[in-house]
């Protein structure tokens, strides 16, 4: 058991470290680039930080452990929401933006609708995996050609008044290796969580939607943290929004990739409808608004309330 615990803390200390490390890179991108930090938070920023839920995933189903695979995505989405979304109107003024934070919700609901149909009407995996995985394209390709829209536009004045950035070939070494560093730390939990089912007989899917969801949202809260710090809230809130349009729509059609076989509970599916329609709510009722502490507060007695209801069942 002690080396399943080291294995485990190691596997979250080169996680966070290698996300710090990603995150200060990828701001720099977007000062270089000239693209909105927001944008950046919303793909490039979320790509990285849902790496570890692409490794869970990824493992899991190579080891036909399905249920973990998808409960981890369900797990984290919910997670990024009541616990990291919750944190970051906690600790900084997380200004809801006006535009693109409003048209990224929007997006949200509709892959949160897409997973759920996807999952449910017992499609051909393979044809379930490209309706996924051409969705992610279809917006990061969205998300991009925005980006590069806004800069000549609603981001103008922000890009004059900052120095000019270069990117060269040892930023995008750096940027390999800490993507390496996400990849390596969330191996590291996936296989001792494993290991963890089988001496303790818990069920993955059961870890999934909790202890892992849990630690690969780790990367997520870090950044909401930083990004606030270095006032930079709206990679903060477009890393949110962001990792979780990914976890649906990208690593939830890599999993489709493979013949999958699972039985979601309908109280998961509650759970993550409940929690993406509150995040939706929060986005709209105050949009151009920070969010009160009080909102913060009731996720958090929310996710202590998914916590206790996920466990009993």
């Amino acid at each position: 058991m002690e080396q399943i615990l080291l294995t485990f803390i190691i596997g979250v200390l080169i996680l966070l470290y290698s996300t710090q490390r990603f995150v200060r890179l990828a701001e720099n991108i977007s000062l270089a680039f000239k693209i909105s930090p927001l944008i950046i938070g919303t793909t490039i920023v979320a790509l990285g930080t849902s790496v570890p839920e692409l490794t869970v995933s990824t493992v899991s189903s190579f080891n036909q452990d399905f249920d973990l695979a998808v409960a981890n995505i369900i797990g984290s989405n919910i997670a990024n929401i009541f616990l990291v979304l919750a944190i970051g109107i906690l600790i900084g003024k997380l200004r809801i933006g006006t535009v693109k934070t409003q048209r990224n919700a929007v997006i949200l609901i509709g892959a949160t609708v897409l997973f759920f149909l996807v999952y449910s009407l017992g499609l051909p995996h393979q044809f379930a995996a490209l309706i996924l995985l051409s969705t992610a394209a279809v917006i990061s390709i969205a998300e991009y050609s925005l980006g590069v829209l806004g800069r000549n536009h609603e981001d103008l004045s922000r890009f004059k008044k900052l120095t000019k950035v270069k990117i060269g070939s040892s930023t995008l070494l750096s940027l390999v290796i800490f993507i390496c560093g996400i990849i390596l730390g969330g191996y590291l939990i996936v296989s001792s969580v494993e290991v963890f089912s089988k001496v303790t007989g818990i069920s993955t899917s059961f870890l999934g939607l909790t202890l892992t969801a849990i630690v690969t949202s780790l990367p997520e809260l870090f950044t909401t943290v930083l990004s606030q710090k270095d006032h930079e809230e709206k990679i903060a809130i477009g890393n949110i929004l962001g990792s979780n349009i990914y976890n649906l729509v990208f690593i939830g059609g890599v999993i489709m990739l493979f013949p999958i076989s699972v039985q979601i509970n309908p109280l998961d599916w509650i759970w993550l409808a409940g929690a993406t329609a509150c995040a939706f709510l929060v986005i709209k009722k105050y949009a151009g608004k920070q969010p009160p502490k009080l909102i913060a507060a009731a996720f958090l007695t929310l996710f202590l309330v998914y916590l206790y209801t996920i466990s009993v069942v």
